[in-house]
């Protein structure tokens, strides 16, 4: 709809050190952009006193459509002018027709966050490094293809989320953003991770979501502030086994992977509370899951399991366990020591019979063994588990 107005904004760029201009032509070239893009004066006030003011820059899209929303922008660029406005604290745009940021938008120096949504963006300015202050950057639905090496120098920045772009590596400057909490990367084209990563100490959250990483770097190990790990459609058949390192790991979700064992280290995961694993190839679970003594929710979604160890009895905090669409031949006696135990899944498992240890678990207040045969059940644990809260699969 837009042309790429890159010449443009290139020419009425002097200098990356600006002075107010005596004669405020830079205003002038702003409400000239906010016009020929129709821009509310809501959104970009045509009074220069509280245009100098803003504290923030929101211009957002209209609904659209989903076919429509690819060929559609709200403007056709950022014109450099922005960068006269000091008072800047966020950004938030939707709908960019245009390759590239402001080359000098590390002027804005009290930016504490930048998002840009639905972009032709193919690069961000090497003056982004000097966004002393940035704490969150977002950049969505883009053509991203790689992150300048100054990234590193963003020494505030506590919240980064990239996603649906082309971006095929990270920088090994990545390593240095010291204060990094949380990072998102989602449906990009990554195929590893920088070994530099494993610098990012303060991290608490990694979620990577469609990406085709074929394995998990070892330095993952040490993230030993990390509280929460996301990994889905992704390539790798192993998790690194230092993964028992992630001493604060509370959640570990691996959803859509190509998963066929867990490393025994995942045992000294204890403070681990929730472990989510679907989708997968995963056979068996290690003996060591028993060793998960915080563990309150177990999910195995579409697995090929075909039993449960032992173990699994030790899971003394478990309240909840689903295990669905896998392939299951029969239960460890141990299940009975699961005393906490208050809602059990089984559908689709091919289950024939349960142990007589199941007359045990009187703490179950919600069942579902719909997709079992159960041709086998003795008739006291049927009365038993008819007598829960709420029950699917059995007859009364």
């Amino acid at each position: 709809m837009f042309q790429d107005n890159n010449n443009y904004h290139q020419e009425i760029s002097n200098t990356s050190n600006k002075t107010l201009d005596t004669d405020d032509n830079w205003v002038k070239k702003i409400w000239a952009w906010a016009d020929e893009f129709e821009l509310l004066n809501s959104e970009v006030p045509r009074n220069k006193e509280a245009l100098l003011a803003m504290k923030k820059l929101e211009i957002l899209e209209p609904e659209l459509d989903e076919q429509h929303s690819r060929d559609v922008y709200r403007v056709g660029y950022i014109p450099d002018e922005i960068t006269y406005l000091t008072n800047l604290v966020e950004i938030s745009v939707s709908g960019i027709n245009s390759s590239h940021l402001p080359q000098n938008i590390g002027l804005l120096s009290n930016l504490t966050k930048l998002s840009i949504y639905h972009s032709n963006l193919i690069e961000l300015p090497n003056s982004i490094g000097q966004l002393s202050n940035l704490t969150e950057l977002l950049i969505d639905d883009s053509k991203l293809k790689q992150l300048p090496d100054s990234m590193g120098q963003l020494a505030n920045l506590t919240k980064l989320f990239i996603s649906r772009c082309k971006l095929r590596c990270l920088p090994d400057s990545f390593g240095q953003l010291s204060n990094l909490t949380e990072l998102d990367l989602i449906d990009c084209e990554l195929a590893e991770l920088p070994d530099s990563i494993g610098q990012l100490s303060s991290l608490t959250k990694l979620f990577i979501n469609h990406c085709n990483l074929k394995h998990l770097p070892n330095h993952v190990g040490q993230f030993s502030n990390l509280t929460q790990l996301d990994l889905i459609h992704c390539a790798f058949k192993h998790l690194p086994d230092n993964i028992g390192q992630l001493a604060n790991l509370t959640k570990l979700y691996i959803n859509h992977c190509e998963l066929i064992d867990l490393p025994n280290s995942i045992g000294q995961l204890h403070n681990l509370t929730e472990l989510f694993i679907s989708h997968c190839l995963l056979e068996e679970l290690p003996d060591s899951i028993g060793q998960l003594t915080s563990l309150t929710k177990l999910d195995l979604i579409n697995c090929n399991l075909k039993c449960l160890p032992d173990s699994i009895g030790q899971l003394s905090n478990l309240t909840e366990l689903n295990l669905i669409h896998c392939h299951l031949e029969s239960f460890p006696d141990s299940i009975h020591q699961l005393n906490n135990l208050t809602k059990l899944n089984f559908t689709d498992c091919g289950l024939r019979e349960l142990p007589e240890s199941f007359l045990q678990l009187t703490n179950l207040e919600w069942v579902n063994f719909n997709g079992n045969p159960l041709d086998n059940l003795s008739t006291p644990i049927l009365n038993h588990l008819l007598t829960t809260n709420t029950v699917y699969g059995l007859e009364r």
